[in-house]
């Protein structure tokens, strides 16, 4: 799925394929960041949950004793876009997690793999972008409701302004949670035996990419930082360029949120042929 020139949802399988034809399937694999990423996404969306119930709640003492059929039709919009949106959130998430928990290897060197988590994706978008519409829809209905229902107490207009705040946090969470989600998605690094690529995707708008050769790689060094890192297995791999390690001018791409950082290090020199290099390793 394609949205302008800078949004692919294809590119990293794409990139793979690309490279596993040049190179072979032993020298290009597809690096993507650790599960722990959807945490902050996965909790969000329980929060959307617990939002969502507590619209209906506000819309029910509002709307039921006098208004049953408007009542049930908001409920039948909330259900079957909103509720059932967050329960596919929930369960989407969960999957990558557990797939890249069972994984043996934390990469991807299998075309096939790239393009069904792709596949699964964009589903995940399409779905997401219906449901916002629709929640945008409900949002501008629920604004003119007090006035269709001729409601002007003070009391059914305070109950409709909470209803609009609920109805505008849960948007601004959609929001947050496709952000960490494309980030989680649309981040990769595609390495070979020529040396590695970054990709990072900045929301809708904007693609970057950063491209270092074999020859220019002096220094793979892996790290884990605090006890989280070393407690789900991440950390950063930085890769050094340039012969004067240390001065300003020289290069460093970092990699950060990788799977098992020490054994993606060994596999970076075996495939770049850096054996005579030093692979740092640095626990604080």
């Amino acid at each position: 799925m394609k949205i302008l020139k800078s949004f692919d949802t294809r590119i990293d399988a794409e990139e793979l394929l690309e490279a596993t034809e040049k190179y072979g399937e032993w020298n290009a694999i597809l690096v993507k960041r650790h599960w722990v990423k959807l945490i902050l996404p996965l909790v969000l969306v329980f929060l959307s949950m617990i939002l969502l119930n507590s619209m209906l709640y506000v819309i029910y003492i509002h709307l039921f004793q006098d208004h049953k059929v408007l009542f049930r039709i908001l409920t039948i919009f909330y259900v079957y876009t909103c509720i059932t949106w967050s329960l596919y959130a929930i369960l989407w998430i969960m999957t990558n997690i557990i797939w890249q928990i069972k994984a043996k290897k934390k990469y991807i060197d299998d075309i096939s793999i790239a393009e069904f988590k792709q596949k699964t994706f964009e589903k995940f978008l399409k779905r997401t972008f219906i449901t916002f519409v629709f929640h945008v829809l409900v949002f501008v209905f629920n604004a003119i409701v007090p006035f269709v229902i001729n409601e002007n107490s003070t009391r059914g207009i305070a109950i409709a302004i909470w209803a609009l705040i609920l109805d505008l946090v849960f948007i601004i969470i959609l929001n947050r949670v496709i952000y960490r989600i494309i980030e989680y998605e649309m981040n990769f690094d595609i390495c070979t035996k020529d040396g590695v690529v970054s990709y990072k995707q900045e929301w809708f708008f904007k693609t970057k990419s950063m491209n270092i050769s074999r020859d220019a790689i002096r220094v793979i060094q892996h790290s884990k930082e605090w006890i989280k890192s070393a407690l789900f297995q991440y950390g950063n791999i930085n890769i050094c360029t340039d012969s004067e390690i240390g001065e300003k001018w020289s290069k460093n791409l970092e990699l950060s949120y990788i799977p098992e950082p020490k054994r993606l290090a060994k596999k970076l020199n075996k495939m770049l042929e850096k054996s005579w290099e030093t692979v740092g390793e640095a626990v604080a």
